[in-house]
């Protein structure tokens, strides 16, 4: 387990003059990947991720110095390859290879698919959860959290855990089955912890620095942003606070984690806090949410691994209302993509490029020869693409006019449909235009990234005096904080994808 070293400033001078100090942060990350290897000759995923948040949260000191600048790349992110180099040049590290013991590093992280993933649900036991499971309701909550914990426990029997959030985090200290016995499933919920306030900085800084390997994490909570120690302040000052706060604690974590959010809603009947702590008798729906956070890896196989493609229907849980999901994935930025030159709902004829034939490449970008439909002059181009790794919801991925392209024929994607075809490819995108252009030129198309989504927004208010059956206060400031982690650039499309014309 790696470990960070502390140090005290020597106030004694040394016999030769000398003073005492703290290691710079540069030998700090020396310390931390030889505690490491010294321990079992090995770096797992755990103390990859370690590494990581240190350099994040060391990043501009490291920038400037020669020996660590190449770690970050020129927007700020970790370079993988240029950190295991690092690792390999580690002085503890050359030691063990040179006596023949080459260390193991695991940065990738896989996780093997053997292993069945590892539910950790973190409940959120304060004053304004409580009502969600009141004897009057109709148990929607309570069946949203049992369906989710009985799916998970049939895939791994015995092994799922239970906390309790709110200023701190507690074992709630029931098996599964005493769980489900429980009339009011915060009976016991209620005794840890100070239920008051929500620290969500020090909840999804745990919550993120315990869910390794093949953990997934969820927490169960109103998210509505309450912190005692911004008492008198104004309600927009503390939303600003509460962005920053998450920008921050999910920075590190940016490159290895994911979270999907899922937004529920069930009868809730009690009192209700609103964000200054002020009362009010409420009863009626009431909007809540699960936060599924995992390492990467660890979400791709939620979403493709066939053990859990029931665990995955989540707009099939009770009183399931829309999903927004924040992560970084390759795939997603650079997805693979074809032209589909024999499709049916091609019009118009083309062929593929002369050289891309003689390259023998694998997908389709460039079509030659290119002559409109015969009866009504206009192009329709066939492309097939992946966009598994977006994880976005299929509202979006699947509206035509969250796609941009630019290009002079005056493209326009017409339809998204579901596909299912070579190389993964999950959607089929129909580009058509009226009046193709001629000579050499390029389409480019984008789909775009726009923050908040509809049903993020809509949810949102600034007042919740007066709550309703939708609406949460803050919820849109609390995840454009996380936003910011995921995507620090304010990238304004999710990828380009270029198709060469002649």
């Amino acid at each position: 387990m790696i470990h960070t070293r502390f140090c005290l400033l020597s106030l004694l001078v040394v016999s030769l003059g000398g003073l005492a100090g703290c290691s710079s942060p540069v030998d700090k990350l020396d310390e931390q990947i030889s505690d490491a290897l010294e321990n079992d000759n090995t770096i797992d995923v755990a103390e990859a991720d370690a590494l990581r948040v240190f350099v994040s949260q060391e990043s501009k000191t490291l920038g400037d110095d020669k020996k660590t600048a190449a770690l970050l790349t020129p927007d700020g992110k970790i370079d993988e390859s240029a950190l295991m180099a690092y690792i390999k040049r580690n002085r503890t590290y050359r030691k063990l290879a040179k006596d023949g013991k080459t260390p193991t590093v695991s940065l990738s992280g896989a996780v093997s698919a053997s292993k069945p993933l590892r539910l950790k649900v973190y409940l959120e036991a304060s004053g304004s959860m409580f009502p969600y499971d009141a004897p009057g309701g109709n148990g929607a909550f309570k069946r949203t959290l049992n369906d989710v914990l009985t799916e998970f426990d049939a895939v791994n029997p015995g092994q799922g855990k239970l906390f309790v959030v709110n200023t701190e985090i507690n074992d709630l200290g029931l098996s599964l089955p005493q769980f489900f016995k429980q009339r009011d499933i915060f009976t016991v919920a209620k005794t840890k912890g100070k239920t008051s306030s929500t620290d969500f900085e020090g909840i999804f800084s745990n919550i993120l620095q315990n869910t390794s390997g093949d953990d997934l994490s969820i927490l169960v909570s109103d998210l509505i942003y309450s912190d005692p120690s911004l008492a008198g302040m104004s309600a927009q000052k503390t939303l600003d606070a509460a962005s920053s706060l998450l920008t921050t604690v999910f920075n590190p974590y940016a490159s290895t984690h994911s979270m999907l959010v899922i937004k529920l809603k069930s009868d809730f009947d009690g009192t209700y806090y609103s964000w200054n702590n002020a009362k009010k008798k409420y009863t009626g729906e009431r909007p809540y949410y699960l936060c599924l956070i995992g390492r990467n890896e660890t979400m791709q196989r939620l979403y493709q691994d066939q053990t859990y493609q029931t665990i995955r229907r989540f707009d099939q849980l009770p009183g399931y209302a829309d999903s927004w999901f924040f992560g970084r994935d390759a795939k997603a930025v650079t997805p693979f993509y074809s032209i589909l030159v024999n499709d049916p709902a091609r019009k118009g004829r083309f062929k593929r490029s002369d050289e891309e034939v003689r390259s023998h490449a694998k997908a389709i970008h460039g079509l030659e020869n290119i002559q409109p439909d015969v009866t009504d002059k206009s192009l329709t181009i066939p492309i097939a693409v992946d966009l598994s790794a977006l994880r976005l919801p299929t509202s979006l991925l699947t509206d035509p006019s969250q796609y941009i392209v630019d290009g002079k024929d005056n493209f326009k994607v017409t339809a998204v449909q579901a596909y299912s075809g070579a190389n993964g490819t999950t959607h089929k995108l129909l580009l058509t235009t009226e009046k193709p252009a001629r000579g050499e030129r390029t389409a480019t198309i984008r789909l775009l990234r726009q923050f908040p989504p509809r049903w993020i927004a809509s949810t949102n208010t600034t007042n919740d005096a007066s709550p309703d059956a939708n609406s949460t206060f803050g919820i849109q400031n609390l995840l454009q904080g996380v936003e910011r982690a995921y995507n620090p650039n304010n990238q304004t499309e999710y990828f380009t994808l270029i198709i060469n014309l002649e």
